[in-house]
């Protein structure tokens, strides 16, 4: 169960740039009274590594085609902020959405160091940035090892428990979430039909993903994408710097230089049959904009392109 109020979300988020604002208390008891919220542990089979699966289900009986899904990564954070958006009483078509977040058996919002390793490719140290509290070790090169736990445990783990409609995927991630969503995208796009990158960390790996995204140009160029493809790019306008001494600020830097999504966007709008969106949000920062971010990727997973 989700043990958390919005609002000890947002307060606790502050510590990752979220400015908090008055928001209705919706605490996930009285969430469970309409729409119904339960949580189970996976275990990994490649890794050995436990995950918490939070599922989120409709009151409303399954559309004739099934219920579509949206999966959330950072599901501790995310699933909160997805049910303040929807409501306990959500107009349609949202309620008929099936909630899904992909998360850690923890009791706060992020497991930043797990993160780190499920959400990225294999990098050189010489790309990865500081951690946070300046000790902690970092370890990358999971994101394989994910995308297969997601596609072979998490996706049936849903499906057996609701019937869902298999045309009807979105995926959603946020930072290097985002940057994920991507890779699934550009490698696996028959996976999901929607994806939605929230300030997604192109600068990772000194922006290796674009090599996976010059593949995927390529191969769409030829035969496009499958029908129903979309995409969703949002960014951030303001920067939150971190208190760092000088030189790493410097490294910091240099490391997030280059392409960000607004460029990722205006490239990929020549695939064929790609149904693309961008939005940036001028005032918002990298961690402020979350919230806002997850209650766009309801509006496109129904078709309807953010303000």
């Amino acid at each position: 169960m989700l043990r958390f109020a919005t609002t000890v979300l947002l307060a606790a988020l502050s510590g990752f740039g979220v400015q908090a604002a008055p928001v209705e208390i919706v605490t996930a008891e009285a969430v469970k009274e309409a729409r119904k919220v339960e949580s189970f542990d996976l275990r990994a089979d490649r890794t050995g590594q436990d995950y918490r699966v939070f599922l989120v289900r409709p009151v409303e009986p399954p559309p004739p085609g099934g219920y579509p899904v949206i999966y959330l990564l950072d599901g501790n954070a995310t699933v909160p902020m997805m049910e303040t958006v929807i409501g306990p009483n959500p107009p349609d078509p949202y309620g008929s959405a099936v909630i899904v977040g992909i998360g850690y058996p923890i009791d706060g919002p992020f497991d930043v160091l797990r993160r780190y390793r499920d959400l990225t490719p294999p990098t050189p140290p010489e790309f990865i940035p500081p951690s946070r509290d300046g000790a902690s070790v970092i370890e990358t090169g999971g994101r394989d090892d994910f995308l297969a736990f997601v596609e072979t445990q998490v996706i049936p783990a849903v499906e057996t428990r609701l019937r869902i409609d298999r045309q009807r995927r979105t995926l959603f991630g946020h930072s290097l979430g985002g940057l994920f969503s991507l890779y699934v995208l550009y490698t696996r796009g028959d996976l999901f039909q929607t994806y939605v990158a929230a300030d997604p960390a192109i600068w990772w790996n000194g922006q290796g993903i674009l090599k996976e995204q010059a593949a995927f140009l390529d191969r769409t160029a030829r035969a496009g994408v499958a029908p129903g493809t979309a995409l969703l790019i949002e960014t951030s306008g303001k920067l939150v710097e971190r208190p760092l001494p000088p030189t790493e600020a410097e490294r910091l830097k240099r490391l997030r230089a280059g392409q960000t999504g607004r460029e990722v966007a205006a490239t990929l709008a020549t695939v064929p049959g790609l149904r693309l969106a961008f939005h940036d949000f001028v005032e918002e920062s990298h961690g402020s904009m979350l919230p806002l971010a997850v209650a766009d990727a309801l509006r496109f997973a129904f078709g309807r392109t953010p303000d």
